[in-house]
Order: C-alpha cells, then structure tokens, then sequence
C-alpha cells in the first residue's frame, strides 16, 4: 500500500510539473505576442509619420482626410499611404485570382521606424543598391524583379493576402505583422523566431484573369 501512495505522489509530481512548464511556455508566448500587439499599435498612433487613427475611429476625426489603419483582429496591421490618392478609385482592385506584381521591403519590427539593418527581404533596386553600398556581398544576388503572384494561390503569407486584398493598382502598403501572423516559432533565413515585421509594399500592377 504504502509503495502505491508513493507511486500517486511521485505521478502527481510530475503532472503538476508537467503543467507548469506548459503554462509557463505559454504564458512566455502569451507575453511576447501581447508585447508585439501593443508596440505595434502604439508605433502607429503615436511615432508613425504621419500618425494614424484606427479606421473604427474616422468618424470622430475632425480632419478631411483622417490618416488611418486597419487591423484584423489582433496580429496584421495595414496602413495604405496613397487612400487618398486622386486617381486611385479609377485603378483595379487587388481580388482572389489576380495576377498581382508587387515590389517589396521587409523588416523585422522593433518597436520603431526600422532601419537598413533590419531588412532581411527585398526585390527594391535602390534598396539593394543601399545595401551592396554598404558592405553587402554582392553573391547574395537579391533579385530587383517585381515579385508576381496569382493572389489567393497560396504564393505569400496568408496575413499579407488578407492585408493586400481590396488594395489598388499603384498603391504603396505598410503591413504590420506579430509572429502570429507572421513566421510563428520557425527561423526562416535572417529572421529568428517569433519575430514582428513590418512589409513596406508597392503594387505595380493587377492583371484580371
């Protein structure tokens, strides 16, 4: 008998031990995506230029053309720089299906305007330019060729789809991303795990299959 009562204990044990450890990992993760969620927020209300607004809040701006961000739920983050360009409405609208050039920069995201050292993906000429300038081994062979992609196919990150869809033909897009939405746990190349980014996005062209 006495050696079963030892046995439930040491079982319990290692339960309770077991359980804690899965709490606490992710209480970790918890933390780090609620660290990422707010710095992203408070980076765009607060030392973006320009500063925007939630898009849920235009209606209590008293400027004409309020500078805003939209967000789904609580991992991507879209701030469209050319909303209220005058040509804009007349350009066609990124949709599932489309045949979509874009050109891009991506940075990990740290709480601030990101800088050359944060790039860990581009296909911008100048940028490439910037970097191989800077000391950048030219064998890295970056490619400046716009990135085309058959939206919906799968081809990008599902946030960046969701971010870019219902955008415009020129438009230039800023999207926001926690590790949530962006590469999760996983080390992808330059980019360690559990890492906020932020993709500055040109749209060059829609072509409507």
């Amino acid at each position: 008998m006495a050696m079963i009562k030892v046995t439930k204990i040491a079982f319990m044990a290692v339960m309770t031990l077991v359980m804690t450890l899965a709490m606490s990992c992710s209480n970790q993760t918890d933390t780090t995506l609620t660290q990422q969620q707010n710095s992203i927020g408070s980076y765009l209300k607060n030392s973006h230029q320009p500063r925007l607004i939630p898009e849920a809040e235009i209606g209590e701006s008293l400027d004409e053309n309020p500078q805003f961000y939209s967000q789904w739920g609580l991992d991507i983050y879209r701030y469209i720089a050319t909303y209220y360009d005058e040509e804009r409405a007349s350009k066609p609208v990124v949709a599932l299906g489309d045949e979509v050039a874009l050109r891009y920069s991506a940075y990990l995201f740290k709480s601030s305007r990101p800088t050359s050292g944060d790039l860990f993906a581009t296909n911008d000429e100048a940028k490439i330019q910037e970097l191989v300038s800077a000391g950048l081994d030219a064998s890295y062979e970056w490619s400046s060729e716009p990135l085309v992609v058959t939206f919906g196919n799968g081809e990008i990150l599902d946030s960046l789809e969701i971010a870019l869809e219902g955008c415009h033909e020129g438009d230039s897009v800023e999207v926001y991303l926690t590790f949530e939405a962006g590469y999760g746990n996983h080390i992808l190349g330059m980019v360690p795990k559990k890492s906020a980014m932020v993709w500055y996005i040109d749209i060059l062209s829609v072509t409507k299959k």
